[in-house]
């Protein structure tokens, strides 16, 4: 598998939209009250987006592979 086709295949815009998305959460929630927190992964303002870019990646490709697994199953 040639670099373009994973990329094509694993990085749509509902993967994009989820990464973007979680990051911007995950600071939110950082600057309200994570940095607050005696937790490494809530105290640091870099860890913290960066949960939220997996978590939003994640999240939005079982919705986007759900979505797709119940169009196929309704055209069969």
């Amino acid at each position: 598998m040639e670099p373009k086709d994973f990329f094509k295949k694993n990085f749509n815009v509902y993967h994009i939209i989820g990464m973007v998305l979680g990051a911007v959460l995950a600071a939110i929630y950082w600057a309200k009250a994570g940095h607050l927190s005696d937790n490494v992964l809530k105290n640091s303002p870099i860890l913290m987006p960066l949960w939220g870019i997996l978590v939003g990646y994640i999240t939005f490709d079982l919705i986007f592979n759900a979505r797709n697994r119940k169009n196929s199953e309704g055209n069969e």
